[in-house]
């Protein structure tokens, strides 16, 4: 997975309720009649599910489309930082092996390497938000909803190539309803799943994090940590370890916030 600017391409990788201190697992919500418990254990199938999935046989033939939306959020981070810095996001291209690339333009050397930590972090930072907003039945809904929208935005205005624009509209199409018409529990579930598929994508990329240099066309280019280290100071390997260590932090922050946090009553979950 990388990014390019101009000709010069980069690769890139891949809230507890109940009284105060207290957590009611019996609370219930109002809408759908699922109690806290129900709500929490759809968190902890989602992270069995991840845990066992690769495991098994064809389990990472299930992964598959969680995994290229793990890339989808790479080049995206990638795209959306250029254009948050001032530059442009032309395109990008996602491929069959799980590899993709954003081409943007008017990256400076600041600004550049944040282009390369939008990469690095952009599926951390999706899968955090995913979990925290996709913990309730109720926003569960307009997070796969919101998140179907966002795909077939970016592959209106920027997925070029076939394979790309292929997997990523039939991945937005199915989204839709899904969010709509899925049983509540199923959205927490699915929500809950993905946004940890996109954390842990980060983490599925170590080795690339770790990488100063990579080989595109037969020419050595910089890594995203090797660009942030030539634009900015430490060496490329401080850069990986960062990145895996906010990742592993915004896995366990947003579970904390989504799931251990709150210590005041819901309004969203009525004592039973």
């Amino acid at each position: 997975m990388s990014s390019e600017i101009g000709s010069t391409p980069r690769l890139g990788g891949l809230g507890g309720l109940g009284g105060a201190g207290s957590i009611d697992k019996n609370a219930t919500e109002p809408e759908t009649g699922l109690s806290r418990g129900t709500l929490m254990a759809a968190f902890w199938v989602a992270a069995a599910l991840s845990i066992a999935l690769p495991r098994i046989p064809y389990g990472r033939n299930i992964l598959y489309p969680f995994s290229l939306l793990g890339v989808w959020a790479h080049e995206m981070g990638h795209g959306l930082t250029a254009l948050l810095t001032g530059g442009g996001f032309e395109k990008l291209e996602l491929y069959r092996g799980l590899g993709g690339v954003a081409y943007h333009t008017g990256a400076g050397r600041f600004t550049g390497a944040m282009v390369s930590a939008g990469g690095l972090m952009g599926p951390a930072i999706f899968g955090g938000l995913i979990i925290i907003f996709g913990s309730r039945s109720k926003t569960a809904k307009w997070v796969l909803a919101v998140l179907s929208v966002l795909i077939l935005v970016s592959v209106a205005l920027w997925i070029r190539n076939a394979f790309g624009f292929g997997a990523m509209l039939a991945i937005g199409v199915v989204l839709a309803p899904i969010a709509f018409y899925a049983p509540p529990v199923a959205r927490i579930l699915l929500a809950q799943f993905m946004g940890i598929q996109f954390v842990l994508s980060s983490w599925g990329t170590l080795d690339y994090m770790f990488t100063n240099d990579i080989v595109i066309d037969g020419k050595a280019v910089p890594g995203d940590s090797g660009a942030i280290e030539d634009a900015l100071f430490l060496p490329y390997w401080f850069w990986g370890g960062l990145t895996a260590f906010l990742s592993a932090v915004i896995l366990l922050g947003s579970f904390w916030f989504a799931w251990i946090r709150p210590r005041r009553v819901d309004p969203a979950l009525a004592p039973s």
